[in-house]
């Protein structure tokens, strides 16, 4: 079965430009001008003041393929709570197809039977009382998993800039880009200008 990707925001520091702000401020001894200048944050993010954005934190939902969670994982700044293979038996074939698999004649079937063909070992191993931890490593790097993920704003802005690259791997590359949609919704003076 193939999966689509989902990127949802679950929570964000309440008032987390102001906060920034403030403790920049804090820095410069400017409190009494707290809110009084458009375009403050944005000012000591280029001078490479990127610390006072580490005071605000998102935290998302994000469903994708465990190739991407692998390399999501990289990004050591953060906390990750991931559904477990070890616990949870994969009892439905959920995976990701990669849209470039469709670039190539006849990838797809070999790509779809590979899918098949892992799902069938898997449930294979578990009916010849193999454990889920030990049957998982029958199971593809498409396997759809869900992460939950929570990033200082400066995490998230160094995500943003790396992943959205056009080298980066093209899935994630369109988680980057969904979290780079919400943020700069979200708090609009700390990723406006990416």
């Amino acid at each position: 079965m193939d999966s689509e990707i989902e990127v949802r925001l679950l929570a964000i520091t309440p008032n987390s430009e102001e906060l920034i702000e403030k403790a920049g401020r804090l820095c410069y001894a400017s409190e009494d001008k707290l809110g009084t200048k458009k375009g403050w944050l944005q000012a000591r993010i280029k001078e490479g003041h990127e610390s006072l954005i580490e005071h605000a934190s998102a935290t998302f939902y994000i469903r994708a393929s465990r190739a991407l969670t692998h390399e999501l994982v990289r990004h050591r700044l953060g906390s990750y709570s991931q559904r477990s293979q070890r616990y949870v038996k994969e009892t439905e074939p959920q995976f990701i197809t990669p849209p470039e698999i469709l670039e190539h004649p006849g990838a797809l079937d070999i790509f779809n039977e590979a899918m098949r063909a892992s799902w069938a070992s898997y449930q294979a191993l578990l009916d010849s009382g193999v454990k889920p931890e030990i049957a998982r490593y029958a199971l593809p790097n498409a396997c759809v998993t869900q992460i939950i993920c929570t990033w200082n704003f400066r995490e998230i802005r160094h995500i943003i800039k790396l992943r959205t690259s056009p080298r980066a791997l093209p899935e994630m590359r369109t988680v980057a880009l969904k979290i780079k949609e919400i943020m700069k919704a979200q708090a609009p003076s700390v990723f406006e200008d990416l």
